[in-house]
């Protein structure tokens, strides 16, 4: 039985719940993409909640301009339509030059590329412990030394002022905004410090702010670090099309700074080639404004609903911006995930130093989430 909006709302049980509703024009758009909000994403059977990606997928109009564009030309891709088109637009839509844009098959090339570019034997990365691991991971294999500041342990936010005396003579830092796995935030006024400061007490270091989970976080909590990386050479950020736009499958990353320092990425590692219908989707996704809002609001609400029904059990989860909420358990994340597999629902991979205590659930659609909050109870009652 599928279950509508006005109903998933008032299982919440949050004074707020209201105000979840308060856009009409969201309720309305929810009706146009009903077909993709209730569709649910499995893969043999599994119901996945463990990669973050979005279980609705590109939005309506996004779709119909991949389908508008699967003709013979595709046979004609090796240079592939629509890619410049794409840097031109992001260009437009963020007031840079093409020249402060590259684009990537997804943001994994970029961190690649940017570790490579700028970590070295004497030149350590520093980094957020836990968070995502592609740029340590790259480091790792460079035989790069690892600074690793732990997060606040009280409410799972970044330390700032760690990672800033963690950057003093770094090659780079990484820093994730808002943070994965744990989903916290920082204000525009705390990255303007913290950017400040470690660009005046280790003006050679590198900083990459990755906002690949920016899209679900409001204005009034977060803003994009872009003017920090047109100040400052040495400041870039990473966006991706893989989470709110719903494009995983398809790869379209990018990151936006000073030429110099993009063509350093570039030159370091392969961005690979962005094919021509990933191109034309991810244009579309970009001017497509409405569907983004919708998209943050269906979940925001969905995610109150799950981290209401986790404090029901006696459980609290990091308060999340994202799409996912890292959840302390009081257990192994593996005895979770393995008790939730045998129900078939994948949540997240174990994060030290919290493996034994919290797990990442990534936020599926309405209708996998009531499902997945059913088996939660049963596996933790």
């Amino acid at each position: 039985m599928k279950m509508t909006r006005r109903g998933f709302v008032g299982t919440i049980g949050l004074g707020s719940a209201a105000g979840l509703l308060s856009s009409a024009g969201l309720t309305s758009r929810h009706a146009n993409a009903a077909s993709y909000a209730d569709e649910a994403v499995y893969d043999g059977g599994i119901m996945q909640l463990n990669q973050n990606e979005s279980a609705r997928g590109p939005g309506p109009k996004t779709m119909e301009a991949i389908r508008s564009h699967v003709t013979k030309r595709v046979g004609r891709g090796y240079a592939p339509d629509h890619v410049n088109e794409l840097r031109s637009t992001l260009a437009e839509g963020y007031g840079v030059s093409t020249d402060n844009v590259i684009l990537a098959t997804g943001s994994g090339p970029l961190l690649v590329g940017a570790t490579r570019a700028f970590c070295s034997a004497n030149k350590p990365l520093a980094t957020i412990d836990p968070t995502y691991t592609t740029a340590e991971q790259t480091a790792r294999q460079m035989g790069v030394g690892i600074r690793r500041v732990p997060v606040d342990g009280s409410n799972m936010g970044v330390d700032l002022d760690g990672l800033a005396k963690a950057a003093v003579g770094a090659g780079m830092v990484y820093f994730c905004n808002p943070n994965n796995p744990t989903g916290t935030v920082h204000s525009p006024a705390a990255v303007e410090s913290f950017v400040r400061r470690v660009q005046r007490e280790s003006p050679n270091t590198r900083m990459l702010i990755d906002e690949a989970y920016i899209n679900y976080a409001a204005d009034e909590v977060m803003q994009t670090a872009l003017p920090l990386a047109l100040e400052f050479e040495n400041v870039f950020i990473t966006r991706s099309f893989s989470k709110a736009h719903g494009m995983a499958g398809l790869r379209v990353g990018y990151a936006l700074g000073q030429k110099q320092t993009l063509d350093a990425i570039t030159g370091a590692w392969g961005m690979g080639d962005v094919n021509m219908l990933s191109a034309i989707a991810a244009i579309t996704a970009f001017k497509d404004k409405e569907h983004i809002e919708w998209e943050r609001q269906e979940n925001t609400e969905i995610r109150a609903f799950v981290v209401a029904a986790f404090n029901d059990m006696g459980f609290e989860a990091t308060n999340s911006h994202t799409n996912h909420i890292f959840v302390n358990l009081g257990r192994p994340a593996k005895e979770f995930r393995d008790a939730c597999l045998e129900h078939k629902i994948l949540v997240g991979r174990d994060f030290p130093p919290f493996h034994n205590t919290h797990c990442r659930i990534s936020m599926g659609s309405r209708e996998e989430m009531q499902q997945a909050v059913e088996v939660f109870r049963k596996v933790l009652a």
